[in-house]
């Protein structure tokens, strides 16, 4: 089993996991003050211990969840995993594995001011792009999990930014084609009658 981790949402966790403990460690000071020390916040201070779970659970995703997003390859398929979500692509929808960019795919002047925070660093690397011939119905189902920029616009099929996709590519091939190999796919059929196969098997003696 291979793992490559999917920098798109390494990238996200790190903006932001770093800021919210800090909000989170902020509040929670200003709400032990306000207890221990001196009333500060009031008729409202219920309002911040409210916040501070709410906070922590957001943390948790970010630290923990969104860092566990990769492509997994395994010997029977490929596992797409997600924060919350994880679907299985089966090697016999795969009809490419090729390298791109994601500007290929996505104009940067496109994108609007938020999405720029979040693809900009990726723009820099080289990704993979695994074109199906038909989309997976796992991920028909649960696409909306995924961000979108792991899809691309043009081609059905994943932009997946990782770490090196060179490995990312070798490691797909080498699964894919003793997927294959198990299956018997790929190797051609002998059509010619007995008698040719038998003349042919005759001169190789």
């Amino acid at each position: 089993m291979k793992k490559h981790r999917l920098l798109l949402y390494e990238f996200a966790s790190r903006r932001v996991r770093g800021k919210l403990l800090l909000l989170w460690l902020l509040l929670l000071a200003l709400a032990l003050y306000d207890r221990l020390i001196t009333e500060v916040l009031g008729d409202f201070w219920f309002v911040l211990w409210l916040m501070i779970p709410a906070l922590v659970g957001v943390w948790v995703y970010y630290a923990y969840l969104v860092r566990r997003a990769a492509l997994i390859v395994t010997p029977n398929y490929v596992l797409l995993q997600g924060p919350v979500t994880a679907v299985k692509i089966s090697y016999g929808r795969i009809s490419s594995i090729t390298s791109t960019h994601m500007a290929h795919h996505f104009d940067p002047q496109s994108l609007k001011m938020g999405d720029h925070f979040r693809v900009d660093p990726l723009y820099e690397y080289t990704c993979g792009f695994i074109e199906f011939i038909s989309i997976p119905p796992g991920l028909k189902k649960n696409r909306r999990h995924f961000s979108r920029f792991l899809f691309s616009p043009q081609r059905p099929g994943l932009l997946l930014v990782v770490d090196d996709w060179m490995k990312l590519s070798r490691d797909l091939e080498v699964a894919r084609q003793k997927w294959q190999e198990a299956r018997g796919i790929g190797k051609k059929e002998d059509t010619r009658s007995l008698a040719a196969r038998i003349l042919d098997y005759g001169k190789q003696q």
